[in-house]
């Protein structure tokens, strides 16, 4: 596997993948440059401490995305119906009952942060949990890239 040395707006090629990949300085590690994108939700206007569901209405704690590969979660993105409910996405992994990286909203329609930097390996479990009462409509996106 070439290594970048830290060099800053260079892509590199994984010999083994065929990935391209490049080091990412606000982070401080080597990631892919291409992402893997996780949507969840629940069509539901009361929704209160409950894990979101993925495609096929499928909870993400009976059956969570699982990573491919070593990864990166650089954003999280949110939104609701309302812009008067206060709740918060909480990423879980393995079964797992502890937030590895967490995002609220506070009377607003929707929010984000392009700057998580929380590791996950190849093969875990990713689960998302919505935590508050009555959330009207949750939806959750993540962002995840490979990391080298």
């Amino acid at each position: 596997m070439l290594r970048d040395n830290r060099t800053p707006n260079i892509l590199l090629m994984d010999s083994t993948s065929g990935d391209l990949y490049y080091y990412d300085n606000v982070r401080s590690k080597s990631l892919g440059v291409s992402l893997i994108q996780q949507d969840v939700g629940r069509n539901n206007s009361n929704v209160t401490d409950q894990f979101l569901r993925s495609e096929g209405d499928v909870p993400t704690n009976q059956n969570g995305f699982v990573l491919p590969w070593n990864g990166t979660l650089v954003a999280m993105s949110m939104s609701g119906k309302l812009n008067t409910q206060t709740w918060t996405v909480e990423v879980r992994k393995n079964g797992g009952g502890v937030a590895q990286d967490l995002l609220t909203i506070t009377n607003q329609y929707s929010n984000y942060n392009d700057t998580n930097n929380t590791d996950f390996n190849a093969g875990d479990r990713i689960m998302i949990y919505c935590s508050g009462l009555s959330v009207d409509y949750p939806h959750a996106t993540l962002f995840f890239r490979r990391r080298f």
